[in-house]
């Protein structure tokens, strides 16, 4: 089977240890990825009342697009996608580390040039989101991190891990490792590469990330990502 996605994007909290020590009600995120295609994303979560960002329940709102390209029967096919999707997130946080849970409605268009009847996945389709992300603080300097997203329906699926080191204290800077999973059933994919996130100021981090993706049936590829997250 032939690859049906670029790398996707599934952004996760990336503020989650400043939630946890201050009293925040929102973080506004945004990035993107480039490897065979590029995808962008943007979005917002927000507290609901009695809540804070760390703790409790929160909404999430999100919306993602790009491009990509395949092969199907020796044709070429470009693609071109957007998605929104709103999520119930359940937040937790100590000094252990965080973890948010989250579930809700996405709605995705993709549109094929020329088309691909053989994709199940064109047109807009209605699926749930089901999502899973936070990070366990192994001792002073080391952090694991996850991140893991399923389309009910469609059957898709991302995940990520990461291990970082703490290497500047002040700025909060942490360089480390990253692998990840994702497809569907018509096609897997696996990425490993290097990643940095810093504090760009009191309620602002950026991450960016480098590395190779391999997809079924298609060479290695370089891939790249970066993100921004901040807290309100």
């Amino acid at each position: 089977m032939h690859a049906k996605w670029s790398l996707a994007v599934a952004p996760a909290f990336l503020l989650g240890s400043m939630a946890s020590a201050e009293p925040y009600s929102g973080v506004a995120f945004a990035g993107g990825a480039a490897s065979d295609g590029v995808s962008s994303y943007a979005g917002v979560v927000n507290a609901l009342p009695g809540s804070r960002i760390g703790k409790g329940l929160a909404l999430r709102l999100l919306a993602s697009g790009g491009t990509y390209n395949y092969e199907s029967n020796g044709v070429g096919i470009h693609g071109r996608f957007a998605a929104s999707e709103a999520a119930l997130v359940y937040q937790f946080s100590g000094n252990w580390g965080w973890a948010n849970f989250s579930g809700g409605p996405r709605l995705t268009d993709v549109r094929l040039s020329p088309q691909d009847l053989a994709n199940d996945r064109r047109g807009t389709r209605m699926d749930l989101a089901l999502q899973s992300d936070g990070a366990v603080q192994m001792s002073q300097s080391w952090r694991l991190g996850w991140l893991g997203s399923v389309g009910v329906r469609d059957g898709t699926y991302f995940s990520r891990a990461d291990l970082g080191a703490l290497v500047e204290p002040r700025s909060q800077t942490r360089v480390g490792l990253e692998a990840g999973l994702q497809g569907d059933p018509s096609y897997r994919a696996a990425n490993i590469g290097l990643f940095a996130a810093t504090h760009l100021g009191r309620t602002l981090e950026g991450r960016v990330s480098a590395g190779a993706n391999g997809q079924d049936h298609r060479k290695t590829r370089p891939y790249g990502t970066i993100g921004i997250s901040f807290l309100f």
